[in-house]
């Protein structure tokens, strides 16, 4: 992951993007190679990220007039603290974790770059999908939140920043927990009417992972479940959604990250529905859960278990994904760090809460290491202890 440690160690100064291959950054303009330029903004989503995530923009960018005011400049320090300490407490340990057991694994190669990475019951957690699997051929995150837009910010005002520093406290969780509160998400990003949605979020995050935004653009899934850029916002097509192109130094493929707001129900997992289409088209490649209140575990959400569980070849995920004895039956499933019983969230997520004596049972037969980041809801332990379960799709 060393284009993530050049945009931190760098201080938040533009130089780290010099750094990068004339591939990946245009030369003459410090922007993403191909980097899409409306001419009134600039290049506005490879800036917009930058602007949000708190690194330095560059010097003819249309955004710096916005970066003067004491209110930018707090949610800037603010950012420096949040990038050390995802730096240092998560990206830096799963990294390590990843290269030093996942990589070293003879069973399977884990993300594969001809395979996409798919991400169910997401938030906008793009920080722990891409620093697992850094490979893929393109990410598909799903979850319910809006997937928003992102405001220029010659419109802000005090009522901007102060919606700026509400989505903040969103971001701050991946800092302090690694994992999103749904609380946080609904009251600071569903309730946000200055920087509403995921957008934001997901945008701010690309710049702190080394990423080069060439375009931003609203989609929806065809009735085939293909990605249609959504030219029309006023046509009610669903589900709807946004999709990221970029490119990184360390691979210059022209990639995407596809954000689809989606309430999960039997409907929606239909053979007939879009996204069940969309998700067919992408069999054999990552899947993750994490912190994932245990839906799939809820007898009711059986179709939307199966439609997910058709798709990969292989699974990361903690405890609160695909229950044990379900996945065992198609893949062979490895353990990392600690399981003995789930972590209770509270009654508003009774009806998935169950334990799993044949986890526990294989945790204490293999008796594996603690994990030394936090992963899913191992922090609500006391004391703090998560686990990590791998599954490499068996092959007939």
């Amino acid at each position: 992951m060393k284009s993530i440690k050049i945009a931190i160690i760098a201080s938040l100064v533009y130089a780290a993007a010099c750094c990068q291959s004339s591939s990946v950054v245009d030369e003459k303009t410090g922007r993403a190679s191909g980097a899409k330029s409306d001419g009134e903004t600039g290049f506005y989503f490879d800036d917009m990220a930058r602007y949000l995530g708190g690194f330095e923009l560059p010097k003819d960018s249309k955004l710096n007039q916005y970066t003067q005011n004491a209110e930018y400049q707090e949610h800037k320090a603010a950012m420096v603290k949040f990038w050390g300490k995802v730096q240092k407490y998560s990206i830096e340990p799963i990294s390590a974790w990843r290269d030093n057991t996942l990589a070293r694994d003879a069973k399977a190669t884990v993300c594969r770059n001809d395979r996409a990475a798919v991400y169910p019951l997401c938030g906008a957690d793009v920080i722990n999908l891409y620093t697992l699997c850094p490979n893929a051929s393109e990410y598909i995150m799903v979850a319910l939140e809006k997937a928003g837009d992102i405001p220029h910010p010659e419109k802000a005002n005090q009522r901007y920043f102060r919606s700026l520093r509400a989505t903040r406290q969103v971001m701050f969780n991946i800092a302090d927990r690694n994992y999103f509160s749904s609380t946080h998400m609904r009251s600071n990003l569903v309730r946000n009417e200055d920087v509403p949605g995921i957008a934001p979020v997901l945008l701010a995050f690309t710049s702190g992972l080394g990423w080069r935004i060439v375009d931003m653009e609203k989609i929806y899934l065809s009735p085939e479940g293909n990605i249609v850029a959504l030219e029309d916002p006023k046509l009610d097509f669903k589900p709807r959604g946004i999709r990221i192109w970029f490119r990184t130094a360390a691979d210059n493929r022209l990639r995407s990250l596809t954000y689809i707001e989606q309430y999960l129900n039997a409907a929606s997992a239909e053979k007939s529905y879009p996204l069940h289409k969309l998700l067919s088209q992408k069999k054999g490649g990552f899947m993750l859960f994490k912190a994932a209140s245990y839906v799939m575990h809820n007898p009711a959400m059986t179709a939307v278990r199966d439609m997910f569980m058709a798709v990969p070849d292989v699974v990361v995920q903690d405890d609160s994904g695909f229950r044990y004895l379900e996945l065992k039956s198609n893949f062979d499933v490895n353990v990392y760090g600690y399981y003995r019983t789930p972590v209770y969230l509270g009654d508003a997520f009774f009806r998935n809460y169950a334990p799993q004596p044949e986890l526990a049972a294989l945790y204490a037969q293999k008796n594996p290491a603690n994990l030394s980041f936090n992963f899913g809801y191992g922090i609500l332990r006391r004391p703090r202890r998560s686990n990590i379960m791998v599954a490499y799709r068996r092959q007939s």
